[in-house]
């Protein structure tokens, strides 16, 4: 297999294993000094660093909104850009305090290195996402 796509592979089993909430799964995937970045237009962009920042990350979202993720979230495409991976994604999410639903999409830029990953930037979109990580001169 090559090696872009074994990151593709990498980066879906640890975004399933997060959308079923199997943070001990999703974090095996995650070298120790990942770092994951919210959109910059999020109310409140932040940067979480490291397993315990990842933690923090999930526990907020799972403040935020009922239910699953995996049953109402789906990942559109894995898209293999060697050591970066584009994620898009949609979900129907209701939120825990207000009960209040709403379609959500967004796209992770997810980067890969010696099997590992490093770090995720949240997009809006995935022309934005791909953009952004695409190697220059492609």
């Amino acid at each position: 297999m090559y090696l872009s796509a074994k990151n593709v592979e990498i980066v879906r089993r640890s975004m399933e294993a997060f959308a079923r909430g199997d943070l001990d799964a999703f974090l095996a995937d995650h070298d120790p000094g990942s770092e994951w970045r919210t959109a910059a237009d999020e109310p409140n962009p932040e940067t979480y660093r490291g397993h315990e920042g990842l933690r923090r990350f999930a526990a907020e979202i799972s403040e935020a909104w009922t239910g699953r993720f995996d049953d109402v979230v789906t990942f559109e495409d894995f898209i293999d850009l060697g050591d970066w991976v584009v994620v898009p994604w949609t979900a129907r999410l209701r939120g825990r305090s207000s009960g209040v639903e709403v379609d959500v999409s967004e796209t992770y830029a997810v980067r890969v290195e010696d099997g590992r990953i490093v770090r995720v930037d949240e997009y809006r979109t995935t022309e934005e996402a791909i953009e952004a990580v695409r190697p220059r001169g492609r």
